[in-house]
């Protein structure tokens, strides 16, 4: 091969690499913000769940609450009759 024929090369191959690189490191990005959103869903879900729980089984009905950044953020409630589900609502007072 002449001096010509690896500058030709090598004027296709640097530029695909600098492009694979590049795509790569999107590639990653993306795939860590995709899996910290779904850590982050299943961790509230899981919360959420310990929280309903608590509630449903509190003896005598009542209510838990918790608590983010210092602000109620849930309300966990059961009823006093048997056989109610425990109510869980977002808007905590």
């Amino acid at each position: 091969m002449t001096w010509l024929e690896w500058m030709g090369t090598s004027g296709i191959s640097v530029p695909l690499m600098f492009l694979a690189y590049y795509a790569l490191r999107r590639t990653k990005s993306v795939v860590e913000m995709c899996l910290k959103a779904y850590l982050q869903a299943c961790a509230e879900r899981e919360q959420r769940a310990t929280m309903i729980a608590m509630a449903a089984a509190l003896p005598e009905g009542g209510a838990a609450a918790r608590f983010e950044e210092g602000q109620p953020a849930w309300l966990f409630y059961k009823h006093a009759e048997q056989g109610q589900p425990a109510i869980v609502t977002r808007e905590a007072a």
